[in-house]
C-alpha cells in the first residue's frame, strides 16, 4: 500500500521576497558548478527556504517521518511521478516490500536519462538518519541532478556535499538595508545598520527587531542573535491581539493547519491579517509555522492545553486511517500508554509495508519499562530489526519475548534462521512453533528443508521459486525465472539476500554470463552497504569471487573471497561457506576442510556440495588434479551429473548437450578448450580447426608461454622473438622478415615452429587456430597478460633483446612515469623513482614524506653509478 504524502510536502513555501539576494544566487551557481550537492546549514531563520523557493526546482519539505527510507522512497516517488510516470513502477514495488536499498538504485537507473534538474529537499535535519543518508546518496549520483540540503545543522549531510553556513547565509549590509527599506522605511540607514550588527546578520531576527522598531522599541536592548521563546514573544506579543495570539498558539501545536483543522482549532482565515508579524508561510492553502515562532507560542499554553490539541489530532488521524501520524501525535502528547497500544495494534501491518525504521523509531521512543510491561512490543522489536537486517539484536529480543511468553518469537527465530541460512538451528524452533502454530509453519518448514538440501520434500509441501528450482538441479530455470521477476514491475519479488540482487549474481555466475554476475555483485555490495548490514556486504563478496572465478580471474577472486571471510567474522557460520569454498577451489591450504566443517555445522548439505564442485571445476581450469570426495545424500541432479563426470571424462558431450552453459565461462565450466573442442567435433563451431588446447602468454616481467597450463620452450630464440612482436601489433610478411633479419626460408620455419608449439598435434595443412597471416588470433583460449586492461609495473618483454621491444619498453616506461606524476600517493612517487631515479620533480614531492629518506638514497645511488654525484 502506497504511503500517503501530503501535497503540501511537494510545494515550496510562498514566503515574503523583500531582498533579491543576488550574491548568494551567485554562489549557489558557482557552488553547484563544482559540486553536485550544496548544503545550506543555518539555524532558522536565514532564508534558506525563501532563497531555494526563488529558483525553478523540484520541491519537498522533509518531515520526521522521512527518516525512515521507505517513506523518503515515497516521498521522491510523488516528487518524480509528474515526469516518470509508469516508469516508477519498479521503485513502488521495491518500497511496497520494504526493499529500499533497491529502490534507491531502481530510482537511479530511472533518473539517469532525465534532463539536469535541481532539487530542494527543505527541513533536512528532521530525517538525520544513516540511513537517509545512504538514500539520498544513492540519488546523488543521478546525472545532471543538483542537489539542495536545507538544515538547521551540517550534520550528518556535510559528507554529501559543499556546505554553505551561517556566515554565507547571514544579510550583508547592502541586503539589511534593502529589508529596511521594504518593511520599516521611516527608519534610517544609520538604524537599519545598528540593527544589523546586533543580529549580527541574521535574517529572521533583523525582520523581528525591524518591526519591534517601528513600534519603539530601542534596538541596544536587544543584543542576542537567537532568541529563546521568551525573548521572541517579546517582539510579537505587542502586534498581535489577545485573541489572535491565543488561537495562533493553538494552531501552532501542529507546526501545519488547513481548512480541515479549523473546525476545532478556531477561525484561521482570522489570522491572515497579522500574517507578516507571525511570519506565517502559505503552502497550497495550508499555513505552516516558522518553527521558532511555533516554539514561542507554544509555551503560552498549559501543558494540559498541549495535550488535549494533540490527542484531538491524532483521534482526527485516526479516522483518517493516518494511524503512524497518531502515533507520533501520542507520544508527542505524552500519552505513551495509547501510543504503545496502538503500535501493539499496528506494528505488524506497518513491518508488512515496509516501514521497518518507522516502528524501530517509535519503539525507541518508548521508555524501556513500557515495552517490559507489554512482551507482544519485545515480539514487534524483533521483527523490525530482523527485517533491518539487524541479526544479533532481532534474536536477543525474540528471546526476551519467548522469555516472557509470547510465543510468536518461536516463528520469529525460525525466520531469523531462515533468513541467515542456518537449518539446524531453525529446526528446533520450528518444531516448537509446529504445535502452536500449524499454519504459519508449513511454508517455513518447507523452506527449511530447502535450506537443509531436501528439495523433494520441499517441493512436495508446495515449494516454488528461484532457489528452489536451483536446488534442485534446474539453474536455468531458475535464472529466467529471476531475471522475469527483476524485470517485471509488479512482480512481488522477495527482496532479503536470499532472493533478490545477490540470488542473481550467483545464478548469472552458474549458468548466465559472468560479467553481469559480477555487476550484479557489486550492486549487492551497494546495497548492503546502503543497508548498514554487514552480512550482507559480506555476501556480496563472496558473490563477487564466484563471478572473477567463472572468469578465471584467479588472484582477483582469491581478494574477494578474504574480503568476504573477514567480514564474516561474528556472523552465522553459512555466511563463511562460500569464500572458504572459493579459496578451496584457489588451492589454499586447510579452507576445504572448514569449509565442509562449517557447511555441516549450518546444516546445509547442499551448499557443501555446491562448494566441493566449485572447487574440483576451478582445479580442473587451473590443471590441477582434485581428489572429490564422495557425495552422499545429494539429490541436486545437475550436481550429481557433474560428480559423476568428474573430471570431465564421462560423457562430456552430453553433459554439454543438458547444460550448454558449461561451454561459457560460468562457474562449472570445464576447460574452455575441451567443451570448445567438443563443440567443433559436434560441428556447433564455427571454426575451420580446432586444436584443444588453451595457451597463456606472459609478457609482464620475464616471457613465458604456458600450453595447457604446461610451460614451452622454444628450439631458436628468434621463435620466441617472433612472438613478442606479435602481441604488440599485426604484420605483413616482408616487414615481420626483416624486423627477424631472416630469409624466407628461415621465416617459414620460424612459423612452423611457433604453430607447432601453440598447437601440437595440428595435421598438416589445417589452417591456424592461435596463428594466422600474421598476427595472433583473439580467440577465447589465448589468454596475454598484455592485452589486458588492468596496469601493471612490470618491466615487459624481460630477457628479450630487440630495437622494437626496446622502443615498446621506453613507451611503456614514460605512460608508467606519467601516472606516477599524476598520482597523489607517495608510494607511486617513489615507484616512479625507482623506474628514474634522477626524475627532480618526484624527489621534490618525496622530500615531505615519510619516504624522503629512502627517495634520497634512490637518488643518490642513482648519481654515483653513473659518476655525478658529489
Amino acid at each position: 500500500m502506497p504511503y500517503r504524502v501530503p501535497k503540501s510536502r511537494l510545494l515550496p513555501p510562498r514566503t515574503a521576497r523583500e531582498v533579491e539576494r543576488l550574491r548568494l544566487l551567485e554562489r549557489l551557481r558557482q557552488g553547484f558548478a563544482k559540486s553536485p550537492v550544496l548544503v545550506l546549514a543555518a539555524g532558522a531563520g536565514y532564508g534558506k527556504s525563501t532563497l531555494l523557493s526563488s529558483l525553478p526546482a523540484l520541491w519537498l519539505t522533509l518531515g520526521e517521518d522521512c527518516a525512515d527510507p521507505v517513506v523518503l522512497g515515497w516521498h521522491l516517488v510523488e516528487v518524480y511521478r509528474p515526469r516518470l510516470g509508469n516508469g516508477l513502477d519498479g521503485v513502488v514495488g521495491a518500497l511496497e516490500r520494504g526493499a529500499w536499498a533497491v529502490a534507491s538504485e531502481l530510482l537511479l537507473e530511472r533518473l539517469a536519462n532525465q534532463p539536469g534538474h535541481t532539487l530542494v529537499l527543505d527541513e533536512a535535519q528532521r530525517v538525520a538518519s544513516r540511513e537517509a543518508v545512504a538514500f539520498l546518496r544513492t540519488l546523488t549520483q543521478v546525472p545532471g541532478l543538483h542537489l539542495a540540503l536545507l538544515t538547521r545543522r551540517a550534520a550528518p549531510w556535510e559528507v554529501l556535499g559543499q556546505v554553505l553556513d551561517e556566515s554565507e547565509l547571514a544579510f550583508d549590509p547592502a541586503e539589511a538595508l534593502q529589508l529596511g527599506q521594504a518593511i520599516a522605511p521611516e527608519l534610517n540607514a544609520f538604524e537599519v545598520e545598528q540593527a544589523h550588527s546586533l543580529v549580527r546578520g541574521w535574517p529572521l531576527g533583523l525582520r523581528l527587531l525591524l518591526r519591534a522598531m517601528q513600534r519603539g522599541a530601542k534596538p541596544e536592548e536587544a543584543f542576542y542573535a537567537h532568541p529563546d521563546p521568551a525573548g521572541l514573544l517579546a517582539y510579537l506579543m505587542p502586534a498581535l491581539p489577545e485573541k489572535i495570539l491565543h488561537l495562533a498558539a493553538r494552531a501552532s501545536v501542529l507546526g501545519e493547519v488547513g481548512p480541515e483543522e479549523a473546525a476545532w482549532v478556531g477561525k484561521l482565515e482570522t489570522l491572515q491579517p497579522y500574517a507578516p508579524d507571525l511570519l506565517l508561510e502559505h503552502v497550497g492553502g495550508r499555513i505552516r509555522f516558522h518553527p521558532l515562532v511555533r516554539a514561542a507560542l507554544m509555551s503560552l499554553l498549559e501543558p494540559s492545553e498541549v495535550r488535549g490539541l494533540l490527542t484531538k489530532a491524532a483521534d482526527l488521524a485516526l479516522e483518517r486511517g493516518e494511524e503512524i501520524q497518531a502515533a507520533v501525535y501520542l507520544l508527542e502528547a505524552g500519552r505513551l500508554g495509547h501510543a504503545a497500544d496502538l503500535l501493539q495494534r499496528q506494528g505488524q501491518a506497518w513491518l508488512a509495508r515496509g516501514l521497518t525504521y518507522t516502528v524501530l523509531a517509535l519503539l525507541e521512543r518508548l521508555p524501556e519499562a513500557m515495552r517490559a510491561t507489554r512482551p507482544d512490543l519485545r515480539y514487534l522489536h524483533g521483527e523490525a530489526l530482523r527485517q533491518a537486517g539487524r541479526y544479533s539484536e532481532a534474536e536477543a529480543a525474540y528471546q526476551q519475548a519467548l522469555r516472557a511468553g509470547v510465543d510468536q518469537a518461536l516463528l520469529g527465530l525460525s525466520r531469523l534462521y531462515l533468513d541467515t541460512v542456518e537449518p539446524a538451528k531453525a529446526q528446533g524452533y520450528l518444531l516448537a512453533a509446529r504445535v502452536r502454530f500449524p499454519l504459519e509453519v508449513e511454508r517455513l518448514w518447507a523452506e527449511n528443508l530447502l535450506n537443509a538440501g531436501r528439495v523433494e520434500e520441499a517441493r512436495a509441501l508446495g515449494l516454488e521459486g528461484p532457489r528452489v528450482w536451483l536446488r534442485s538441479g534446474q539453474p536455468q530455470r531458475a535464472l529466467a525465472e529471476l531475471r522475469r521477476l527483476q524485470g517485471d514491475a509488479t512482480a512481488r519479488a522477495p527482496q532479503n539476500h536470499r532472493e533478490g540482487t545477490l540470488l542473481l549474481a550467483l545464478l548469472e555466475a552458474i549458468a548466465g554470463d559472468a560479467m553481469v554476475a559480477e555487476q550484479a555483485a557489486h550492486r549487492g555490495r551497494r546495497e548492503g552497504e546502503t543497508l548498514g548490514s554487514p552480512f550482507v556486504v559480506a555476501l556480496a563478496e563472496a558473490r563477487l569471487g564466484h563471478a572473477l572465478l567463472a572468469q578465471n580471474r584467479w588472484a582477483e577472486a582469491g581478494e574477494a573471497y578474504r574480503r568476504a571471510l573477514s567480514l564474516s567474522q561474528g556472523g552465522p557460520a553459512r555466511l563463511r561457506v562460500e569464500p572458504l569454498g572459493g579459496l578451496a577451489a584457489l588451492g589454499e591450504a586447510r579452507a576445504f576442510e572448514e569449509m565442509v566443517r562449517q557447511a555441516r555445522e549450518a546444516g546445509d548439505a547442499w551448499v557443501e556440495a555446491f562448494m566441493t564442485l566449485v572447487a574440483a571445476q576451478a582445479h580442473l581450469r587451473r590443471g590441477l588434479s582434485f581428489n572429490l570426495p564422495a557425495l552422499p545424500g545429494l539429490q541436486d541432479p545437475f550436481l550429481r551429473a557433474l560428480a559423476a563426470s568428474h573430471p570431465w571424462t564421462a560423457d562430456p558431450e552430453g553433459m554439454l548437450v543438458r547444460y550448454p552453459f558449461l561451454s561459457q565461462p560460468t562457474l562449472f565450466a570445464p576447460p574452455l578448450h575441451r567443451s570448445r573442442r567438443l563443440l567443433w567435433e559436434a560441428g556447433k563451431l564455427d571454426v575451420a580447426y580446432h586444436p584443444g588446447v588453451s595457451v597463456e602468454i606472459r609478457a609482464r616481467g620475464p616471457f613465458q608461454v604456458w600450453v595447457n597450463h604446461q610451460e614451452v620452450r622454444f628450439k631458436r630464440e628468434k621463435t620466441r622473438t617472433l612472438l613478442a612482436l606479435l602481441l604488440i601489433k599485426d604484420w605483413n610478411k616482408e616487414a615481420l622478415m626483416e624486423a627477424l633479419e631472416v630469409s624466407d626460408g628461415e621465416f617459414r620455419v620460424l612459423w612452423s615452429e611457433l604453430l607447432g608449439t601453440l598447437e601440437p598435434g595440428r595435421p598438416p595443412r589445417a589452417p591456424g587456430y592461435f596463428l594466422r597471416p600474421y598476427a595472433l588470433c583473439r580467440v577465447p583460449e589465448l589468454r596475454v597478460d598484455l592485452w589486458e586492461a588492468s596496469p601493471s609495473k612490470e618491466w615487459p618483454f624481460e630477457g628479450l633483446d630487440h630495437p622494437l621491444l626496446e622502443r615498446y619498453r621506453a613507451a611503456w616506461l614514460q605512460d608508467v612515469l606519467r601516472a606516477c606524476r599524476q598520482s597523489d600517493a607517495p608510494e607511486e612517487w617513489l615507484f616512479g623513482l625507482r623506474l628514474d631515479p634522477l626524475d627532480e620533480d618526484l624527489l621534490a614531492r618525496l622530500e615531505h614524506t615519510e619516504l624522503a629518506a629512502l627517495a634520497r638514497r634512490i637518488h643518490q645511488e642513482a648519481l654515483e653509478e653513473l659518476e655525478l654525484g658529489s
